[in-house]
């Protein structure tokens, strides 16, 4: 990864820092480390403490908590634009989950203590990483809701009708495993599905790519119409 990163671009476009004045997001800039992480490679390990927070530049990350078995389940994952770790970070606890890069990742790390900085010189930035965090707990909540009240159809259904689409097209933003995971089923399950919802003619896959063809359909079968 050959990279040449405006770090201060990239954090200006960032909710939690959008609000920060030019000498306020020099500051934060001046004080974002860039780590790189091959794919496959932690961040860090569940147990390892937590001193500051991380925006994906380059990349992608996932969450996730491992298991003795070696399985594990992911509970998020995290793509160019996004932050993660904050959380943690103000809790001065370990990490309870591990962060793996999905792919070649490029990161900015910022130290807590430039973060608690940032919030003595301007109150309304606790506000928004307040929001930021509301919005985590709630998209948890969700997660929640999703894999013990739906059925298999039902959580992938959802995700694809959530998903950014360009005229017909969405996109998995990572590898079927990861997403899998997240959704609470096997891979053999989430391809199971997609090839019913393909021989319906609902969808068609191709790689990563899906193309939806009856989002009406899709929407009744979600809601059990």
């Amino acid at each position: 990864m050959a990279h040449k990163l405006d770090i201060e671009s990239l954090l200006a476009h960032l909710p939690l820092f959008r609000n920060l004045d030019e000498a306020q997001l020099a500051l934060m800039a001046q004080a974002a480390q860039e780590v790189r992480v091959a794919k496959h490679g932690f961040v860090f390990q569940r147990g390892d403490p937590a001193h500051g927070l991380y925006v994906v530049a380059v990349g992608g990350i996932k969450l996730a908590i491992p298991s003795v078995s070696g399985q594990e389940k992911v509970i998020e994952f995290f793509s160019a634009g996004q932050a993660f770790g904050e959380a943690v970070m103000f809790l001065d606890r370990p990490y309870m989950v591990q962060a793996q890069a999905l792919e070649d990742t490029l990161l900015l790390w910022i130290d807590k203590h430039d973060i608690y900085a940032a919030i003595d010189r301007d109150p309304s930035f606790a506000r928004r990483m307040l929001a930021g965090l509301s919005l985590r707990l709630h998209a948890l909540v969700q997660d929640i809701e999703t894999v013990n009240l739906q059925n298999a159809s039902q959580r992938v259904i959802g995700f694809l009708l959530k998903q950014p689409r360009d005229g017909q097209q969405v996109q998995f933003p990572f590898n079927k495993n990861v997403i899998a995971s997240k959704l609470g089923l096997t891979p053999e399950t989430l391809s199971r599905l997609l090839h019913q919802l393909s021989s319906k003619g609902y969808i068609s896959v191709d790689g990563r790519d899906v193309y939806i063809h009856d989002a009406a359909a899709l929407e009744a079968q979600f809601y059990g119409q």
